[in-house]
């Protein structure tokens, strides 16, 4: 037991002096990159495999008609659980272009089963 802990001491001893900063300065993530929405549903069209991404919820959903949705329209979808992603206007700029997308292969019947949790849903619902 006491060398687990000094092992896990020493990892976060090290991890936490490996980046020095001077005074006054901060430390600042810096992004691996940045990928706007329409960079990547324009990657994501090359590859025409759509991601559509989703908020939980309390509602259980059947699972025969979602992955029955997934396979027709060739999206997946993205649960992000009960908590909100940090950008959220990033992933509902995303999922209306994709909505776009699917409007314009397929008309209006890709609507009828999409899941309501769905991030941008009802924005898209009242643009109509």
């Amino acid at each position: 037991m006491k060398t687990i802990i000094a092992i896990l001491f020493t990892l976060i001893f090290s991890f936490s002096h490996g980046q020095k900063t001077t005074p006054g300065e901060t430390k600042k993530a810096i992004p691996f990159a940045i990928i706007t929405p329409e960079k990547k549903f324009e990657s994501d069209l090359k590859k025409n495999a759509f991601t559509i991404y989703t908020l939980g919820g309390l509602k259980p959903y059947n699972n025969e008609v979602t992955e029955a949705y997934q396979k027709k329209f060739n999206v997946r979808y993205h649960n992000f659980g009960c908590i909100a992603p940090e950008n959220m206007d990033y992933y509902e700029k995303y999922n209306l272009l994709v909505f776009k997308h699917l409007q314009e292969k397929w008309g209006k019947e890709w609507e009828k089963d999409i899941r309501d949790n769905t991030i941008g849903w009802y924005k898209w619902a009242q643009g109509k």
